[in-house]
C-alpha cells in the first residue's frame, strides 16, 4: 500500500523526480571529474619525482668524486717525516799510494862446473833480512768484487856470508833489491778487502868470492852482479780506518829461474837459483772520498 503510493506520488509530482535524477546525475559527474583530477595529480606527482632524482642523481655522484679530493685538501694529523742523515758507502775504487815494511828470507843454490861440464858440487845459501819499500796502484770496485793494478820497489837487507873449507873461500851473497808489477783480485766485505796479488817480478842480487890462506898471495877477490827476472804470488788483507787511510798486511813468495855466472878461479859457470819470502805490513792513502749514500726520510 506504501509502495503504491509513492508511485502515484510520484507520477502527479514529476518535478520532485526530476530533480533526484539532475543530483543524481550531477554527483556523478563530480564523481568523474575528481576522478580526472586524482589522475592528473598522480600523474604530476610521479613526473615531478622523476625530475627531482633526475637532479638529485648527477648531484650525488658529483659530490662523490670530489670527496677524495676535499679529503687531501684537508691538513692531515700526521707528523713531519723525520731526517735521517745518509752514511756514506765505502769505495775502493780510486789511486793510492803506501809504504811497507817487513822481513824475508831468501835461498840460494850455486851450481858450480869445470870446462868440461863436470858438476863441482852444490852451495845453498838461506839468508834473512829487513825489507821496505814503496808502491803505488789504482782499484776499480763493482758489486763487492775489485780488479787493479800495482807496482812496487823495496830495497832489502838480505844477505848472507858463507865460508866453504872444501875450497877455503867465503862467499857473500846479497840480495838488494826487489820490483815487481802486479795484476791485483779482490772481495770486499765493507771496509775490509781480502785479495790475491800476482804479476812480473826482478831482483837485483851481488855475489863476491874471496879466497882462504891457502890460495897464492894476492889472489883478487871476485864479484859479480845480476838482475834476476821471475814471477810473484801472494795475498792479503786490507782495512780501510777511515775513508782514505787504508792499512794492510801481506804474504809474497818470489820464484826467479837459474843463471848462470861466467867463468871464475874455480869454474867454468856456475848456475845460481833463487827464491824469495817476505812478509810486509804497510799503510796507504787512498785519493778519492766515499760514495754518497741515497737520502733516507723516516715517516
Amino acid at each position: 500500500m506504501m509502495r503504491h503510493d509513492r508511485v502515484a506520488f510520484a507520477q502527479h509530482h514529476p518535478e520532485i523526480n526530476g530533480g533526484a535524477r539532475d543530483s543524481a546525475r550531477h554527483a556523478h559527474q563530480q564523481s568523474v571529474v575528481s576522478g580526472k583530477f586524482n589522475g592528473l595529480t598522480l600523474s604530476a606527482s610521479i613526473s615531478g619525482n622523476l625530475v627531482m632524482l633526475k637532479k638529485i642523481v648527477p648531484a650525488f655522484a658529483a659530490i662523490m668524486i670530489a670527496a677524495p679530493a676535499l679529503a687531501a685538501d684537508l691538513p692531515s694529523r700526521k707528523e713531519a717525516p723525520v731526517y735521517i742523515a745518509p752514511v756514506p758507502m765505502f769505495s775502493w775504487t780510486g789511486f793510492y799510494i803506501g809504504a811497507d815494511i817487513g822481513g824475508g828470507w831468501s835461498e840460494l843454490n850455486a851450481k858450480p862446473y869445470d870446462v868440461f861440464g863436470n858438476n863441482l858440487g852444490s852451495f845453498n845459501t838461506s839468508s834473512a833480512g829487513v825489507v821496505g819499500g814503496g808502491r803505488i796502484g789504482y782499484n776499480y770496485q763493482f758489486n763487492q768484487f775489485i780488479i787493479g793494478v800495482e807496482g812496487d820497489f823495496y830495497g832489502t837487507g838480505i844477505g848472507k856470508t858463507v865460508y866453504y873449507p872444501a875450497i877455503d873461500s867465503s862467499v857473500k851473497t846479497n840480495q838488494d833489491w826487489l820490483a815487481s808489477v802486479n795484476g791485483v783480485a779482490g772481495f770486499a766485505i765493507d771496509r775490509t778487502m781480502l785479495y790475491v796479488i800476482g804479476g812480473v817480478a826482478w831482483a837485483g842480487t851481488s855475489a863476491t868470492w874471496t879466497p882462504g890462506a891457502t890460495w897464492a898471495v894476492n889472489t883478487p877477490s871476485y864479484s859479480v852482479n845480476h838482475t834476476y827476472t821471475g814471477y810473484d804470488i801472494g795475498g792479503g788483507v786490507q782495512y780501510a780506518f777511515t775513508p782514505n787511510w787504508i792499512g794492510r798486511v801481506e804474504y809474497r813468495h818470489y820464484g826467479f829461474g837459474s843463471w848462470n855466472y861466467p867463468s871464475n878461479y874455480l869454474a867454468q859457470r856456475t848456475g845460481a837459483t833463487l827464491n824469495n819470502n817476505i812478509f810486509t805490513v804497510g799503510a796507504s792513502y787512498k785519493f778519492g772520498g766515499p760514495v754518497a749514500a741515497p737520502v733516507v726520510a723516516k715517516y
